[in-house]
């Protein structure tokens, strides 16, 4: 512990005396300082002050200054912060021709065809994740295109963008964002899938079947998980 760490949050009743001592190091912090969340959850309560709404302390292991809500404490300025990031990128043409009705249903992980996955384990449940990804690809004819992003077997799409072909053969791109709460620390699988609102077929990473660009024309979906 730092010369300013203390343990104890002292609470003065009447006919207590304050000694120079106490005073000294009330003055020369300002606020409490504690060497971890440890020392500080024992400062409180019992014989000394009681924890309540608008208490401030310093945590010397993480260099922050937190302040207590009523309910929980909350660092000042916390600033999210990246903890991983994962990704999958490929190039590979594909086929499908299973139809993702355009209606106002939720799009069904029975539907569409599955052109890519990712899997993540987060590191802490209380993270974030931000779901990108980038499809690229063309169908056979005109209509409303749907891509959908799932996780693991759940049967509703988490998100999906749709888009509007005026022709047919036309590769088009197609990119949306996903933010959610991580909510386990076990893998997660996200995948995607695409299909058209009618029977036809649609060439992932390319048209009419063909592979375009020699694979660098590429989809992909990222993944970032970040303090909240």
């Amino acid at each position: 512990m730092g010369a300013n760490a203390q343990t104890t949050v002292q609470k003065f009743v009447d006919g207590a005396v304050l000694t120079a001592a106490q005073q000294n190091f009330s003055a020369a912090t300002g606020i409490p300082v504690f060497a971890s969340t440890v020392t500080r959850d024992a400062a409180f309560g019992g014989a000394n002050k009681a924890l309540a709404e608008g208490q401030t302390c310093y945590l010397e292991d993480a260099n922050v200054v937190q302040y207590y809500d009523g309910a929980a404490w909350a660092s000042v300025g916390e600033v999210s912060k990246v903890v991983q990031i994962v990704n999958v990128q490929t190039g590979a043409m594909a086929t499908g021709t299973t139809i993702i009705p355009a209606d106002a249903t939720i799009p069904q992980i029975t539907e569409g065809d599955q052109y890519m996955s990712l899997a993540i384990t987060p590191q802490n449940a209380s993270n974030i994740l931000t779901i990108e990804v980038v499809m690229i690809y063309a169908t056979l004819n005109v209509g409303y295109s749907t891509s959908a992003l799932f996780v693991g077997a759940t049967a509703n799409a988490l998100a999906a963008a749709i888009i509007g072909s005026a022709a047919g053969n036309q590769p088009e791109t197609t990119g949306f964002r996903h933010r959610m709460v991580a909510g386990v620390t076990t893998a997660l699988t996200f995948t995607v899938r695409n299909g058209m609102g009618g029977a036809t077929t649609t060439t992932f990473n390319g048209a009419q079947g063909i592979n375009l660009a020699g694979g660098v024309l590429a989809s992909s979906i990222t993944i970032t998980e970040s303090t909240p």
